[in-house]
């Protein structure tokens, strides 16, 4: 079925005075399955294409007018599918494995929506979109294994993702994201305890997994979303209030930067809307965090729209997020007016 996004627009007909509704064309989009490609065209007849990763992640995003041969998400890493592509990851600082070799050998409790390491095992796809002409995509997938494979051996994870993907009238691509968290059983691990003071590091056999959110950037329950872009083309970053002075995770509050982040060049930018909400009344202290990572050497310009929250076991963190792609000028201008369109973030408890 043909879904085309439409505006009704009131017009008042010559000589008979009766206000007439006339409906507007705004955004066609189709889905190619073989490719995983999601192609729009809006009423201004501005041409965008999504592709995704078999789990929902987007692994290729064009302005096909301005640029139609450069992808700006980065290039993959040593040809893997499961880094640099936008997604999640989930860390908890408290609990760590043994020591490996692989990447940067970090040992702390981490997860990643669709993969491993340079691609040691990827993620599960329970639920793919048709080809089809649609204004919406569903993607499930699930993971059970640690970012660093090598640390299988202390407990396997297990996440399920649902991504739903929705065309904007103008051309945007708006991401509703629900994510289920099952118990995160682990052996031979060291956890660390806060005394209020400082921490404590013991070792335990067996323990399962608490997803306490302790403070502002503590890293103790951090879902972020990583959203690695191209640098030669996006060579800037700045939010809906300026450019930024600093670089790295400072957990900026989102209402500092009016709702929304971008990276830049001097013909293309892509700007990721998360809301100027910071936190609500969750009993989950669940709140919305920045950061950001200009790697020049990598060629990379990642924005990192986060969530800090309590995490129960058999919960589900609902987050809203939309990507917008065009010239600088005029990115700014529609990352602002949907700012009001992402709800704060949400656990939902059975």
């Amino acid at each position: 079925m043909l879904n085309i996004f439409r505006m009704v627009v009131v017009v008042v007909v010559a000589g008979f005075g009766v206000a007439t509704p006339l409906i507007a064309q705004e955004a066609v989009s189709s889905y190619d399955a073989n490719t995983r490609t999601l192609s729009i065209r809006t009423a201004a007849n501005r041409r965008f294409q999504y592709v995704f990763n078999k789990g929902g992640a987007i692994c290729g995003l064009y302005d096909v007018d301005l640029a139609p041969e450069t992808n700006l998400v980065g290039d993959s890493f040593q040809g893997e599918t499961t880094d640099r592509v936008i997604q999640w990851t989930y860390w908890n600082s408290r609990y760590l494995g043994s020591p490996h070799d692989s990447g940067d050998k970090d040992v702390r409790a981490n997860v990643t929506m669709e993969g491993c390491f340079h691609g040691k095992f990827t993620c599960d796809a329970l639920e793919s979109p048709k080809t089809g002409h649609m204004g919406t995509l569903v993607f499930k997938s699930q993971i059970t294994h640690w970012f660093y494979a090598e640390l299988d051996r202390h407990g396997r994870p297990d996440f399920e993702t649902t991504c739903r993907y929705e065309v904007l009238e103008d051309g945007s691509l708006k991401l509703e994201r629900t994510v289920l968290r099952r118990p995160w059983e682990l052996r031979d691990v060291v956890v660390r305890t806060w005394d209020g003071k400082q921490w404590d590091a013991s070792a335990s056999e067996r323990t399962v997994l608490v997803a306490d959110q302790l403070w502002r950037g503590s890293l103790t329950s951090y879902f972020e979303n990583w959203i690695p872009l191209r640098r030669t083309a996006l060579p800037y970053q700045r939010s809906a209030r300026g450019t930024f002075t600093e670089d790295g995770y400072k957990f900026w509050k989102p209402q500092d930067l009016g709702g929304w982040a971008m990276a830049f060049g001097d013909k293309l930018a892509v700007a990721v809307v998360f809301g100027e909400k910071e936190t609500d009344q969750s009993p989950h202290q669940t709140q919305m965090v920045f950061n950001k990572l200009d790697l020049a050497q990598h060629q990379l310009n990642i924005l990192l729209p986060g969530i800090e929250t309590d995490w129960p076991d058999h919960a589900t963190l609902r987050q809203t997020l939309i990507f917008v792609v065009g010239e600088p000028t005029d990115v700014t201008s529609r990352a602002d007016r949907l700012v009001d369109q992402v709800p704060f973030p949400k656990m939902e408890v059975k």
